[in-house]
């Protein structure tokens, strides 16, 4: 009799098992929806997002734009494949010059937005009189550098919010909510959800 009951054990809980995974509620096909409604919102916002690093108005936007070309030319590092970014940095700091009105700023787009971020964080040149000219412009460096490097966080909480919309959906598809992974919160308990509140510069 006991080993019966052994053999009928592993079944019991198989169906045990099958109960609770069909008790488990799933989300219906406006949730699902929804979620894809939610994603390709977010990624399209984010694709359209550019990203202010300089005050409202042409003077304080192409001040800001020429201070990044000089920066280029003189203090600007690169390595391996690198000389291709800054070739096409160049070409994103001139559209975006040629784009400023008195009611925008200078903005760049994502990708050019973490080349910038990478430039400015790592400066370099030979010599002392090279060393001197950069002391001459340090304080406008770390003001830019920091407003570059705020914007590309933002930037990044923004994807981290997309990312989470993506996987929302895809669990939404399965037949699973993603319940336990709300998205986290940073630092000053902001979360990511917030990121989309971002004005988008035309």
């Amino acid at each position: 009799m006991a080993k019966k009951e052994k053999e009928e054990a592993p079944e019991l809980i198989i169906k045990q098992g099958e109960k609770e995974a069909q008790a488990l509620p799933k989300p219906t096909a406006e949730e699902i929806e929804q979620c894809k409604k939610d994603f390709e919102t977010a990624l399209e916002t984010f694709h359209a997002t550019r990203w202010d690093i300089s005050p409202k108005g042409a003077f304080a936007a192409n001040d800001v734009g020429l201070f990044l070309l000089d920066f280029m030319k003189r203090f600007a590092f690169w390595t391996k494949t690198g000389w291709m970014g800054m070739i096409k940095m160049e070409e994103e700091i001139q559209l975006a010059m040629k784009a400023v009105t008195e009611d925008t700023c200078f903005n760049l787009d994502y990708q050019a937005l973490e080349f910038c971020a990478y430039m400015l964080s790592n400066p370099g040149g030979v010599g002392l009189q090279l060393a001197l000219d950069f002391e001459k412009i340090a304080d406008k460096y770390a003001k830019i550098s920091v407003d570059v490097a705020t914007q590309q966080e933002a930037a990044r909480k923004m994807i981290k919010h997309v990312a989470y919309l993506q996987e929302r959906y895809a669990a939404a598809e399965q037949g699973f909510y993603m319940a336990e992974l709300e998205p986290e919160e940073d630092p000053e308990g902001e979360e990511c959800e917030d990121c989309e509140d971002k004005p988008v510069t035309e």
